[in-house]
């Protein structure tokens, strides 16, 4: 829904005539005795009525200024302006008399014909030589380059939250030295509510999962690796894609072309899809510059009246910023005139003409005409930026182009252009606002907050009312424990770096506790935390004889493994309840349910006698802020099952469970430990009947 338009008055046409001829006997003391449509001067109280009726109508239109103003009164945002598309281009350049050359930040490029749609670069980019017939190799526990080169994903770290360490090869040709800091782009398959460095909707200053060390060595050296003089990460520790700035040690050349990266705790497996050499982040906007030599007609033409403009050269549609100098004076943007003083030198950016607005003397000071006039702008932005992948990125600026030969190819789509608010658009969003959740206050409130945290990918959040981690026995009045489980990919259950349980890296519960923090109530305390994973042995029991026992067992494993699972389990798919009791009965459907004809589940036996472990200590945040920074670094204390048959030890070892639920807290999660699958002889099933 939409704020609705106020309406000032609903007086109509027939309503006035009606209370007018209600009043005009007393009125003319009974003198006037005719009130039908036929008499004149009925038919002039009609046209007054009717003309009142518009007044009436135009007071209800409420004017975009107002609307502006109120929006800013409510704390909303006002009116947007448009968003310039962003991407990353991989560079390639032969500029004689530089060896290696350096291609300077704000080099525009375009990959437009006509040169309208023009990309800036971020940075400046080392441009390094490249074999041609080479390719970026990764090795971790084997050689990983065919996984790479395929985009199936590289875990980048073990699955258990120990050390870790990846070693790439770099596809570089000779022996020379780097003039500057090498830019690799690190794509990851990371979660949506973690977009990339270089997006639009990136989040800044995202503190990383785990401290990382990057370092160089020669391939076939023995050599000890060398670290880098100064990192720029971009990845937050590989919690997100990014591009990352290594500027090499002294004495680095291009025959130290292996790059070493590694951890002393790693978290839940990053997997890398594509690395790139000599990138930068472009974004869709072009500086310009116009004087009063391309000014001057229209600022002669200039009175000292209201409403003056300034439309510059090549803007129209495309404006997103500019400044103004005149007579040596700076003048400033502002989203609106409205609040304006009368000496203020502002001016309000229309995109739509490419123009510069002013004030009328009242809001905004009336500009005087001058001949010294300087304007710095930028075009840009919208929905024109964003694009596939091509390679036919070539520069704009003759001045690039005299130093040799610059091309260029987009390895991500550009994304993220948006067109400029309306101010309906705005007043959609602000009725959106208006129920966003910025206290926490129920537990409800506790999981948004929890799940929306900028920066980090949270999956799901439970909120324990009166759950106190120093009263684990008590109910606690005031207190309130938060559970997170971060995203983790589920595509694939049968991948050896898929994580059954994930757990939060410790920068994760800080900054959900530190949001959490500004939004908890006064008196109240809450502590972030781990989900607390009880770990469970399950055993199939098959009736007749399959064919194919293997299949049958992957078949059933792996349906378990997914209607357990935290995330993607439950019999809405989108992660098991917390504190939801095991029932046999629903097990034994979803298994089922997955083998079809392949065999007949006969029951589904739930070991009670498993270990119990909440995948580590958290952090929490109280009335102090936030403390503690525990919480396993890693895929928690549950494992991973493998599916086996008969890889667990005796029934005697634990107790099973087949008829009644096994209840949980509640604020667990169960994790299979181990699933065996036993079949029962078809004579077994009728033991007993007469």
């Amino acid at each position: 829904m939409t704020i609705p338009a106020p309406k000032l008055d609903d007086l109509t046409w027939a309503d006035m005539m009606a209370a007018i001829r209600r009043r005009v006997p007393a009125e003319s003391d009974g003198v006037w005795t005719l009130h039908a449509p036929a008499d004149p001067g009925v038919t002039l109280l009609e046209l007054f009525a009717y003309l009142l009726e518009q007044r009436l109508y135009w007071l209800d239109q409420v004017p975009d200024a107002l609307t502006v103003a109120v929006l800013r009164l409510l704390g909303v945002d006002t009116p947007r302006p448009a968003v310039a598309a962003a991407t990353v281009l991989r560079l390639a350049a032969e500029w004689p008399g530089e060896p290696v050359p350096v291609v300077p930040a704000g080099t525009a490029l375009s990959r437009d014909p006509a040169g309208r749609v023009v990309f800036t670069l971020d940075d400046d980019v080392t441009v390094l030589p490249l074999d041609p017939a080479g390719e970026v190799t990764v090795w971790t526990d084997r050689d990983r380059t065919a996984d790479l080169r395929a985009r199936r994903g590289v875990p980048l770290a073990a699955r258990g939250g120990g050390p870790a360490e990846a070693r790439f090869t770099l596809p570089l040709a000779g022996a020379l030295p780097a003039p500057g800091p090498i830019s690799l782009l690190f794509e990851l398959d990371a979660a949506a509510a973690s977009p990339p460095s270089w997006s639009p909707r990136a989040v800044g200053d995202v503190p990383p999962p785990a401290e990382l060390a990057w370092s160089w060595f020669r391939p076939g050296s023995d050599d000890a690796p060398r670290p880098c003089a100064e990192v720029r990460d971009g990845t937050a520790g590989l919690r997100r894609s990014g591009i990352v700035h290594l500027l090499p040690p002294a004495g680095w050349t291009t025959e130290d072309r292996g790059l070493l990266l590694s951890t002393r705790a790693a978290t839940a497996p990053p997997r890398l899809l594509q690395m790139a050499v000599n990138v930068s982040a472009a974004r869709d906007r072009e500086r310009r510059t116009a004087t009063g030599a391309e000014l001057g007609d229209q600022i002669g033409a200039w009175r000292k009246l209201p409403g003056q403009r300034l439309v510059l050269p090549d803007a129209a549609g495309r404006l997103l910023e500019a400044s103004l100098w005149l007579a040596g004076e700076e003048w400033r943007p502002v989203a609106d005139l409205t609040f304006g003083a009368p000496a203020d030198r502002v001016f309000v950016i229309d995109r739509e003409e490419g123009a510069l607005e002013f004030g009328d003397g009242l809001t905004g000071r009336v500009p005087v005409p001058t001949g010294d006039v300087r304007v710095e702008y930028v075009v840009g932005g919208g929905r024109a930026g964003n694009g596939g992948l091509t390679g036919n990125w070539l520069p704009v600026r003759d001045s690039v182009t005299r130093r040799g030969a610059l091309v260029a190819a987009n390895v991500v789509r550009a994304e993220g252009g948006e067109e400029a608010e309306t101010v309906a658009d705005a007043r959609g969003r602000a009725a959106g606002a208006l129920g966003e959740v910025t206290r926490a206050v129920t537990a409800a409130d506790h999981v948004t907050l929890a799940r929306t945290t900028p920066g980090v990918a949270i999956a799901r959040a439970h909120a324990s009312p009166g759950e106190h981690p120093g009263f684990p026995c008590a109910t606690v009045p005031g207190a309130v424990t938060v559970r997170i489980v971060p995203a983790a990919p589920r595509e694939d259950f049968g991948r050896p770096d898929f994580v059954a349980a994930p757990v939060p890296d410790p920068a994760a519960l800080r900054l959900v506790a530190a949001r959490l923090e500004e939004a908890r109530l006064l008196t109240a305390e809450v502590f972030v935390r781990p989900p607390a994973y009880r770990e469970v042995a399950l055993r199939v029991d098959l009736s007749g004889d399959p064919a194919d026992r293997a299949r049958v067992s992957a078949v059933v494993t792996a349906a378990l493994r997914r209607y357990l699972d935290p995330l993607a389990g439950g019999d809405e798919g989108d992660g098991w309840p917390f504190g939801e009791a095991l029932r046999p009965s629903a097990l034994v459907r979803a298994a089922q349910r997955a083998l079809g004809d392949l065999a007949d589940v006969l029951a589904v036996a739930i070991g009670t006698g498993g270990a119990s472990g909440t995948g580590g200590t958290g952090g929490t945040s109280g009335t102090g802020g936030t403390s503690g920074t525990g919480g396993l670094n890693g895929t928690g204390g549950a494992g991973c099952m493998d599916g086996a048959v008969d890889v667990a030890g005796e029934d005697g070892e634990v107790a099973w469970e087949d008829c009644r639920d096994v209840p949980l807290r509640s604020f667990e999660l169960p994790t299979p430990r181990v699933i065996r699958i036993r079949v029962v002889p078809a004579a077994e099933t009728g033991e007993g009947l007469t």
